[in-house]
């Protein structure tokens, strides 16, 4: 992985770290167990004992007990629910077995989205506070935006391994081709490609519920896992100012592909 990305094997994992959150080590493992858990739902011919081999672990115990840490289900759960197989969407044993989080009314769907072109503004870290700081910094130096015109990038990494070090860019949509734009704004672009769009009502505490939810429940137990690039929620800003910034409605997407082939055949 080093060699791939042009850097000596030490200051590769020093920069993985930092950027991603967790050892490149750890990273793989977890790439292991969604793995897994994608062969436990779409390949019934394969035992729990061989799948849990490919993961990387020499006995079903220690599957069992590593699945259930990052899970939060025992493999032979995820092997007993139905509804195995589907095309351009995750699986439907994902809703209806997993539950849909607070504010969340439908399962995610699969959907092109992009290119985004965008002005941005940092927030000075991920916490709440800095957050809002941000929004009213962005609200002063930017015209007030038209419904859905005003979103955030976050990177999806902070959801998927639960590290604190994660982005946040206020996006001003429709204006990012401007001229001039001086700091602390800065031009933002994200290209096209496959998401998992999840429509959401409710308050902020829910919608980081519902994120988790997305990351730690949904995804893996479908055929389809997040790509290394931003998570782009989208609002509707009417009702942001008609709760006093208190709700959100908004388009969570999360960029996806697909786990194995033959799975996931977007049209």
């Amino acid at each position: 992985m080093a060699r791939r990305a042009g850097y000596g094997v030490s200051h590769f994992a020093h920069a993985f770290q930092a950027i991603v959150g967790v050892s490149p080590l750890l990273y793989l493992r977890s790439l292991r167990l969604e793995r897994a858990a994608h062969d436990l739902v779409f390949t019934p011919e394969k035992d729990l004992f061989t799948i849990g081999r490919d993961a990387g672990y020499a006995s079903s115990e220690a599957f069992r007990r590593a699945f259930v840490k990052a899970f939060g289900r025992a493999p032979s759960a995820i092997r007993r629910a139905p509804g195995r197989g589907s095309t351009a969407q995750a699986p439907a044993v994902t809703a209806e077995r997993l539950g849909l989080p607070e504010g969340v009314g439908v399962r995610p769907e699969i959907v092109r989205f992009g290119p985004v072109s965008a002005v941005s503004l940092r927030a000075a870290s991920f916490s709440p506070d800095a957050i809002a700081d941000a929004w009213r910094r962005m609200f002063g130096l930017v015209p007030p935006a038209e419904p859905w015109e005003l979103g955030a990038a976050t990177s999806p990494w902070g959801f998927a391994v639960q590290t604190s070090r994660r982005e946040y860019r206020c996006l001003h949509l429709g204006v990012g081709g401007r001229p001039s734009i001086v700091p602390p704004l800065e031009p933002w672009r994200a290209s096209a490609g496959w998401h998992a769009r999840m429509r959401f009502h409710g308050s902020h505490e829910a919608l980081q519920s519902a994120m988790d939810w997305m990351f730690g429940a949904w995804l893996p137990a479908s055929a389809l896992r997040w790509r290394f690039a931003p998570v782009i929620t989208l609002f509707d800003n009417r009702v942001w100012r008609a709760t006093a910034f208190r709700e959100a409605l908004c388009d969570v997407h999360v960029p996806i592909r697909s786990l194995g082939r033959g799975v996931y055949a977007p049209p």
